[in-house]
């Protein structure tokens, strides 16, 4: 690839991973505004949960759509249009005067965010060779998670300054910024900068045998449950649960999630680079997925104060930045043709995993409630609630630890260039 090449496909896959970056801020953006938005809708636990992962449904059920449009017509005129989605949404979610309405706004952010780790990672295996895929998934990652970062204290300091309503306002306007930067700087086909000139075949068949090819599922089951630290914990729940430890305001609280998203972004191209290094995928995420839940059940179960507590969560955020080779060891599985219909329904499953279980923490935290009310009317769930919630996240990485004994390694079918 030339010089000239090089700096394009750069530029391209930099304006994709901050559309990425811009969606991750969207997404977690709800979990420093959890009693504001209680609050203005008069929603329990389980009602919240059930709001937030509106986002999931339609991201999850747009991915495999969204991976074949990928790989047919190239990712520019969907990411524009995907991010224009984003900020209707986001406007429609600010201005919702009824949880219904809220639902709706949270459902088309979803929608919109569906392509964009996709067209990341389509454009990263198009433009740039095999061996730097691993690497390119983790600074991706990264971006991901540096979204996370911003939707945490900024944001919250944002709610407490101008409300929650204005706030995501504000985002909905950043994304129009978004728009002009895609349609000016990502070519329509990225294929034709690739080395290979290969045209995608992807169709009902290959999505059918990405199914029956247990090597692509398993990865991504294994990718969902460590995902939990994040599209649980350090999207939604985190922050309240730090309030109600700690008994300190929301910004306070917002700096844990913080440390796990700054952990994940480290994680993500440390982790990376291990994993090469050592030559093996599979052992990477076991003992990453193992450590994780130890770390985990001792954040728990062990009373630490609040700084070691947040260093703990780094360490929790860092070891879950291995979580994302499992989409390099799904596509490895797989032709190179349809690597954005793999990487698609793989993050697919890990987005269905989320949807699930945000919304069961929730009922969980409405079973264990002990009927406690704040002056405004809002449930009041105690720590001993929260640790109870928590514990399914430990639970279900110790169930991707032990999956990952079937994982088959893949790294070394990365000799090839793409």
């Amino acid at each position: 690839m030339s010089t000239r090449g090089n700096i394009k496909s750069w530029a391209i896959w930099i304006v994709a991973a901050v559309f990425y970056l811009y969606e991750l801020a969207l997404r977690v953006a709800p979990s420093v505004m959890t009693d504001s938005l209680m609050e203005s809708f008069g929603a329990t636990s389980t009602m919240l949960g059930v709001l937030i992962s509106f986002y999931y449904y339609s991201y999850t059920i747009l991915q495999l759509p969204c991976g074949v449009i990928v790989d047919r017509l190239g990712p520019r005129n969907l990411i524009g249009l995907s991010t224009l989605l984003c900020v209707v949404g986001t406007a429609i979610f600010a201005s919702a005067g009824a949880i219904h309405l809220a639902q709706i706004g949270r459902f088309m952010v979803g929608a919109g965010s569906a392509c964009a780790f996709v067209s990341c990672l389509q454009i990263a295996a198009s433009l740039f060779p095999k061996k730097y895929f691993v690497i390119l998934v983790g600074i991706t990652n990264m971006m991901g998670t540096m979204g996370g970062l911003l939707g945490g204290y900024p944001v919250a300091r944002l709610v407490n300054e101008i409300g929650w309503r204005n706030t995501m306002c504000w985002l909905a306007a950043v994304g129009i910024i978004i728009v002009g930067l895609v349609f000016i700087v990502i070519p329509n086909k990225t294929r034709e900068y690739a080395s290979p000139d290969k045209k995608s075949s992807s169709s009902i068949a290959d999505i059918i045998s990405l199914i029956k090819n247990w090597q692509v599922v398993l990865p991504s089951i294994i990718s969902g449950f460590m995902y939990l630290t994040i599209s649980v914990f350090a999207e939604l729940w985190v922050v309240p649960f730090f309030i109600a430890k700690y008994d300190i305001g929301n910004e306070l609280a917002s700096s844990a999630a913080a440390c796990v998203f700054v952990g994940v972004a480290v994680g993500s191209l440390v982790l990376a680079a291990y994993a090469r290094k050592i030559r093996s995928y599979v052992s990477t995420i076991r003992m990453s997925a193992g450590l994780t839940a130890i770390l985990f059940l001792m954040l728990i179960y062990i009373p630490f104060g609040f700084y070691v507590s947040l260093v703990v969560v780094f360490a929790i955020g860092f070891l879950t930045g291995a979580q994302a080779i499992n989409f390099t060891c799904a596509k490895n599985s797989t032709s190179p043709e349809t690597a954005g219909t793999t990487i698609a329904f793989s993050n697919c499953i890990v987005m269905l995993i989320g949807a699930i279980f945000q919304p069961t923490l929730g009922v969980i935290l409405d079973y264990f409630w002990n009927s406690a009310v704040g002056n405004d009317g809002v449930r009041i769930y105690d720590a001993a609630c929260y640790s109870c919630a928590m514990l399914v996240i430990p639970v279900f990485l110790i169930g991707a630890y032990v999956l990952s004994f079937y994982l088959k390694e893949t790294i070394h079918m990365e000799h090839e260039q793409s």
